[in-house]
């Protein structure tokens, strides 16, 4: 997802990008209790009935599940965030904060964007100066990419 927005001192623009996501955190939780709580349930109908390991690997089963979860679900709530101003360009990307940032200087800065060939099905859309260069927007689909490429050059023109 990519949002666009005017920052309020002069000239600047902030481009946030976001995977999608179609479940909220809470949501997600609610689904992993009401699984457990089925899961559980069913260990429990069958240790009564003498099968004692159901219980057992059904807890496992919820454990294997709750770490999968929460793994895929980290990685959907990153943000990367580009913020365009006259005098520079910073890029920072984290999941609750900022854990890595970049800057450059606007006159120097590039738009790197190369697009998908026969073999490579995923576009490459970058920002570089000097030999530095950082991937924007990697979780993004194609078509996503094609207007984040548009945005910032149209943004880096009108700064």
């Amino acid at each position: 997802m990519v949002n666009i927005s005017k920052v309020d001192s002069g000239a600047a623009f902030r481009i946030v990008l976001a995977p999608n996501c179609s479940i909220t955190w809470k949501e997600l939780v609610i689904f992993y209790l009401f699984t457990c709580v089925i899961a559980i349930a069913i260990g429990l109908f069958f240790t009564l009935q003498g099968m004692w390991l159901v219980l057992p690997f059904s807890g496992l089963e919820m454990l294997a599940l709750g770490i999968g979860l929460y793994v895929t679900s980290r990685k959907v709530y990153r943000k990367e965030v580009i913020t365009l101003d006259p005098d520079r360009i910073r890029i920072e990307k984290g999941v609750q904060r900022v854990a890595q940032s970049w800057e450059f200087k606007t006159p120097w800065v590039r738009i790197i964007d190369e697009p998908r060939d026969a073999r490579n099905t995923a576009r490459k859309l970058a920002i570089g100066m000097h030999g530095a260069v950082v991937e924007v927007g990697s979780f993004l689909a194609n078509s996503e990419k094609d207007e984040l490429a548009f945005q910032l050059k149209d943004c880096i023109i009108r700064v």
